[in-house]
């Protein structure tokens, strides 16, 4: 008798202490597992990101690979890890409207437009405007975290965006726009970077290998295009126009790095307006905006005015998953 219940006892004691273990150890063991893989998932994305910044704008080797790990560590016996899935896919899949050469469909077309312009001015002047629009893929990593926050990320437009449940929303690394004021002299710098190649799907445990294919390069230049009769430098506009996901982090980047140049958020030097088709937004941005973003695009519309100089780098990319891959 004394021996069963000396048993029943060690049971017991054995059943509250492996209780203890699932209820409070194993959830920070896979919450650190999860974090640590979010965080590398961030990292591998921003070094193919810079892979692609290589290729267009140092004029690095043009095939470039990253290999990415698809799944979080475990703990074993007790859960399974956790899974990402890769999605590269058609960013406006309905096109632009002849006429007015907007999305057809504005909530679903990731895209770049980037025009330099200004008014005809004095007889004899030189003006020559520069308007440039691009769809381009996109790819996103969906990590689907069950005991770290669950965290999305985009590759689009030149820049990684991250999106996390609780609507906090970032800029991962940020793209190739600058705005800077010398001297009272504007300067905008930028990229319009077009991903190209077939949409495709992955998501298994192992790793998987993305490469980027630089398929054309180029930059084009304010220099000669604005000049008065006398042939001095005019001054013009910039107008950037993005179609994207995540866009609650895609508006703080922009808004804080004109602000920055300009410390002002005066309209006489530049504006920053979000609109969907002929809905216009007024900030800050709702977090049900924050995160309807993630399963359809918004259009952000930056204007720079009086600017002194411009230049851009154009590139288009053919992104793909390998068959390599653990």
């Amino acid at each position: 008798m004394v021996a069963v219940v000396g048993t029943l006892l060690a049971l017991l004691v054995f059943f509250a202490l492996f209780g203890i273990f699932l209820t409070q150890y194993v959830p920070l063991w896979m919450d650190e597992n999860e974090s640590q893989f979010s965080n590398q998932m961030q990292a591998s994305l921003a070094t193919l990101k810079s892979g692609v910044d290589d290729q267009y704008i140092l004029g690095g080797i043009p095939t470039y690979t990253v290999p990415f790990t698809m799944n979080s560590a475990s703990v074993p016996l007790l859960t399974q890890p956790t899974i990402a899935t890769f999605s590269y896919l058609n960013g406006c899949p309905s096109g632009f409207n002849a006429t007015t050469a907007m999305p057809v469909k504005p909530a679903s077309c990731d895209f770049a437009r980037l025009v330099y312009s200004t008014a005809a001015g004095a007889a004899g002047s030189q003006t020559h405007n520069y308007n440039e629009t691009a769809p381009t893929n996109y790819l996103q990593t969906a990590i689907p975290n069950r005991y770290y926050v669950p965290v999305t990320y985009y590759f689009e437009s030149d820049a990684i965006a991250g999106e996390q449940g609780s609507g906090r929303a970032w800029i991962v690394a940020p793209p190739p726009i600058n705005v800077s004021v010398t001297s009272g002299n504007v300067t905008v710098r930028s990229s319009l970077v077009v991903f190209l190649g077939n949409g495709s799907s992955f998501s298994s445990q192992g790793t998987k290998d993305l490469t980027s294919h630089e398929l054309s390069q180029s930059n084009v230049s304010s220099t000669g295009r604005f000049l008065s009769t006398s042939g001095a430098r005019r001054t013009f506009n910039v107008t950037m126009i993005l179609g994207v996901h995540d866009v609650c982090a895609w508006y703080n980047f922009l808004y804080n790095e004109t602000d920055h140049a300009f410390a002002s958020n005066s309209s006489t030097y530049w504006t920053l307006a979000v609109t969907q088709g002929s809905s216009t937004l007024t900030p800050p941005l709702a977090l049900s905006v924050c995160l309807q973003s993630l399963s359809s695009t918004y259009d952000l519309t930056l204007k720079v005015f009086n600017v002194n100089f411009a230049q851009a780098f154009l590139a288009q990319d053919q992104i793909t998953f390998n068959a390599g891959g653990l």
